[in-house]
């Protein structure tokens, strides 16, 4: 039996083991996935740990991202220039290190890939997934503009210097997010994306842009939180017309490539889609209730 799992610090919220547990089921393969609520001080014995246990592979979510890369033997060219790894690949007593959070973002972008094309993007928070979300718009698309809005300028600024040697012919902008400001960039933006908390559960009453924000037919939000399935954010540009991105399309394709990596197989995410969808909303209505 190959075994698998996901490590953080919480981690027991993760849809991660029913997406991967639910595959071997679907493919009749010997597998199984757990998750590992892993404290930071812990990480470099819990990765021996594991590699001595046999494991194939694991995910890596909040907060191991960034320092679990000091760790790898090797890293993949995307887990290198995002300095970040969400995915684990041992090897012949090697951890190689990759980011599957770039095909993910790719995946769910794909659709609007002609539609990006010398437009202007606004980019909602500075952290981890702001990182793969840049480097996958500067390698994988032609946007003209990207602003990265921050509440913290600073790290805004430190994201846009990180990745400013890979933008070629796109201008690349710090902001700081204060409602006002936002309103107007997403007033002017094609494609706007939320790579921070605000708005997921239990707060889902909260927007990241604020209540002022108009939104158009020609708009895209793409809203990397999944829990719930229909943000605020998400809800108020969809009843302007707006295309809408939910942040299960970038979970299930993320988790599809970790799987890829590990297995050489297909995940059947089609099939996986609604077992997923149907388990959160019983955490909804358990919520709710």
């Amino acid at each position: 039996m190959k075994r698998f799992g996901v490590i953080g610090h919480p981690v027991a919220h993760s849809l991660s083991p029913l997406m991967h547990n639910t595959a071997f089921s679907l493919l009749g393969l010997d597998c199984t996935y757990d998750s590992f609520d892993i404290a930071p001080e812990s990480l470099s014995v819990a990765l021996k740990d594991f590699m001595n246990r046999g494991f194939g592979g694991l995910n890596v979510t909040i907060p191991h991202k960034e320092r679990v890369a000091l760790h790898m033997h090797e890293l993949s060219d995307e887990a290198s220039l995002v300095g970040a790894v969400n995915t684990i690949r041992f090897e012949a007593g090697q951890l190689r290190g990759d980011n599957t959070d770039v095909y993910g973002v790719e995946a769910s972008l794909e659709p609007y890939r002609t539609s990006l094309c010398g437009e202007r993007v606004l980019l909602l928070g500075a952290g981890g997934s702001s990182r793969a979300i840049l480097y996958t718009l500067l390698t994988r698309f032609s946007p003209a503009e990207i602003i990265v809005a921050n509440r913290n300028r600073e790290r805004a600024d430190d994201l846009v210097r990180h990745f400013q040697p890979h933008a070629k012919t796109v201008a690349l902008k710090a902001s700081f997010a204060d409602e006002t400001t936002l309103v107007h960039l997403a007033g002017d933006a094609r494609l706007i994306i939320n790579a921070t908390s605000v708005g997921m559960s239990p707060a889902i009453d909260a927007c990241p842009i604020g209540e002022g924000a108009q939104f158009d037919s020609k708009q895209i939000v793409f809203d990397l939180i999944y829990t719930p399935l229909a943000t605020k954010l998400l809800t108020l540009a969809a009843r302007s017309g707006a295309r809408t991105i939910s942040g299960l399309d970038m979970f299930l394709h993320q988790g599809a490539r970790s799987f890829e990596l590990w297995l050489g197989k297909t995940m059947p995410v089609e099939q996986i889609r609604p077992v997923i969808e149907n388990e959160l909303k019983n955490r909804q209505q358990n919520h709710i209730s």
